[in-house]
């Protein structure tokens, strides 16, 4: 075929019925394909551009056969592949955490850029140095050969406002945003977050507050947090929440799940609530299902799958927490209350996702 004499209406059908089910088939058909390469969008120009992507695609953290090495999962297919990083082996970046959107936040040690990798077309996007935002035992440590990535703790990340601004809310810095080719980031508010992550093209925000929504205006107004679900006015809701909140976007719907410690005299035990966030009321719905869904859950981020085919091994409406939210793994159904101990892989995070999606 005469790739490159191809009109722009079949040449444009192309990419499109590519990127319909996934970024990774388009980056293959491109390196298959030369001819037709030559005269299709390139993905690693694309910036942020939702179309280039890897939606579908999570990092398992601790899996990897070396340092650069890294296992992703397709949370639609089930497809596992290994991935070269080498921005994370002579690249002289530390990973600061992983974004819903399938990219991996990076912090540049040298010179304390953050950056935006995409692992499958290992575009790198520069956002404004971290360097204005370290406190001056942070700045000393810097100053002493100290990796920051390992001393910075990232609490969520996501894009918004069509892709165009970066979310990113750290332990001890705040939440703060900023766009590609800015200079420095803005800071939105100082507070920690117990959760964060972007839903439907806005970022939202839990902790002991309540859940806050990230809005941003084009008329010049900074960006700030708006109060969705006031604990103030759901003090009966919210009393018992001085633990954990974990934000999950549970097929389409945002939830909030509450992990409470119970302390007896054997032991504590934790309990699980989980509540359908209403935009609409500002409130908080409980629930009793994750409509077939199931959701792994740990400190830094939550992710929900189906728990049908490919993952037809794992319980529908059950929370499995990590080992970073529990001392042991186990399954437990929010319908019936009940709870099982589940054998997990220890090198995935969150721990055991593998094994119970395989």
């Amino acid at each position: 075929m005469d790739w490159a004499n191809l009109g722009d209406g079949p040449a444009g059908m192309i990419p499109e019925l590519a990127l319909a089910s996934d970024v990774a088939d388009y980056v293959r058909f491109r390196a298959v394909c030369q001819p037709w390469r030559r005269c299709s969008p390139d993905p690693c120009a694309g910036g942020l551009d939702s179309l280039f992507l890897p939606h579908q695609w999570i990092m398992l953290d601790k899996a990897f056969a070396g340092p650069r090495r890294h296992r992703f999962l397709n949370v639609s297919t089930g497809e596992c592949i290994r991935m070269d990083i080498q921005e994370l082996g002579v690249g002289g970046h530390t990973l600061l955490a992983l974004t819903p959107e399938g990219l991996l936040l990076l912090l540049h040690e040298p010179s304390l850029v953050v950056r935006l990798l995409n692992p499958l077309t290992h575009q790198l996007t520069d956002l404004p140095p971290m360097t204005a935002l370290l406190t001056p035992e942070q700045h000393r440590s810097w100053s002493c050969g100290f990796e920051m990535g390992k001393l910075i703790r990232v609490s969520g990340v996501g894009l918004v406002v069509e892709a165009s601004t970066v979310a990113v809310s750290f332990f001890n810095q705040g939440l703060v945003v900023a766009k590609p080719g800015d200079v420095s980031w803005t800071v939105v508010a100082n507070q920690s977050m117990s959760s964060c992550m972007p839903f439907a093209g806005r970022f939202y925000c839990a902790n002991y507050r309540g859940v806050m929504v990230l809005t941003t205006s084009s008329d010049q107004q900074p960006p700030r947090l708006h109060m969705l679900v006031d604990r103030n006015k759901s003090c009966d809701l919210f009393q018992m929440m001085d633990n954990h909140h974990h934000l999950v976007d549970n097929g389409g719907e945002l939830m909030l799940v509450h992990r409470t410690t119970l302390y007896r005299y054997s032991g504590y035990e934790r309990s699980y609530d989980v509540y359908r966030v209403d935009l609409e009321a500002g409130a908080l719905v409980p629930i009793k299902g994750f409509n077939g869904r199931a959701v792994f859950m740990g400190i830094g981020r939550t992710i929900s799958v189906s728990a049908e085919t490919p993952f037809s091994s794992i319980a529908a409406d059950t929370i499995y927490p990590g080992h970073d939210c529990e001392g042991q793994i186990q399954g437990y159904n929010i319908a019936d209350g009940s709870t099982y101990s589940v054998g997990l892989d220890e090198l995935v995070c969150p721990p055991g996702v593998m094994d119970c999606l395989r």
